[in-house]
């Protein structure tokens, strides 16, 4: 099967490099976690995100919704360009079709957006996106961690599929994608001594008892080469 990082042509999606997937995921490297809490100020993932991307002068964001990391973005000083996509009606983007975008861009951005598409189609938007990242340039994912144990599907009556950063990093690798991804925990860390053992406990049930996970959400840095 096809290694380029266009969609392949007449095949399922699902099944694309399928093997090359299997390899690389008896082999997949460690994923750290990294905390998000809503605030004005970025958290830590957000900083880990514009660190790696503020210094491009393109920014495509698909699915934007309310802005909040367009907004972020220009506050912690981005000065280049940063176009929107989003097919709602509530605020106003740049683009509301993928398919009026015939520019490429030094990064794109994808948070909380393909979980809301059936595995096929969400697979052929990674692809689409992959499309519009100029080589060299980074495109950013983010979506509910499907291993996580508060899920199925993270408990949204409009999340229609759920990935594993596993599966997802295999994916985006197998297409000759350099992915880089971590594990999202939802809160502040705790300064709480007491609160820190607990959590250490939980977790450590979580993982090694019953083979979970509990970050809630994942996101994946990969660079096009």
């Amino acid at each position: 099967m096809s290694n380029s990082t266009s969609s392949p042509i007449n095949s399922d999606l699902a099944y694309a490099n399928y093997w090359k997937r299997k390899e690389l995921l008896a082999n997949s490297p460690h994923f750290p976690t990294k905390h998000w809490w809503a605030d004005s100020s970025f958290s830590e993932i957000e900083q880990i995100i514009f660190d790696r991307i503020k210094a491009k002068s393109t920014i495509l964001d698909v699915g934007a919704g309310d802005l909040r990391i367009q907004q972020k973005f220009y506050r912690a000083g981005f000065q280049g360009v940063y176009h929107t996509q989003d097919i709602g009606q509530e605020f106003t983007y740049t683009y509301s079709t993928l398919e009026e975008i015939d520019q490429k861009y030094e990064a794109v951005l994808c948070f909380d957006t393909i979980e809301h598409l059936e595995l096929r189609p969400g697979l052929a938007l990674l692809h689409q996106l992959i499309d519009r990242v100029e080589t060299g340039g980074l495109l950013v994912i983010q979506t509910p961690n499907a291993r996580c144990i508060s899920n199925p599907l993270s408990w949204d009556m409009t999340h229609l599929h759920c990935y594993s950063i596993h599966d997802l990093w295999a994916y985006l690798t197998s297409f000759g994608l350099k992915v880089e991804g971590y594990r999202v925990i939802f809160g502040k860390p705790s300064r709480n001594l007491i609160e820190k053992f607990s959590s250490l406990a939980s977790r450590l049930m979580i993982t090694r008892l019953l083979g979970h996970d509990y970050a809630a959400n994942i996101v994946l840095i990969a660079q096009k080469l």
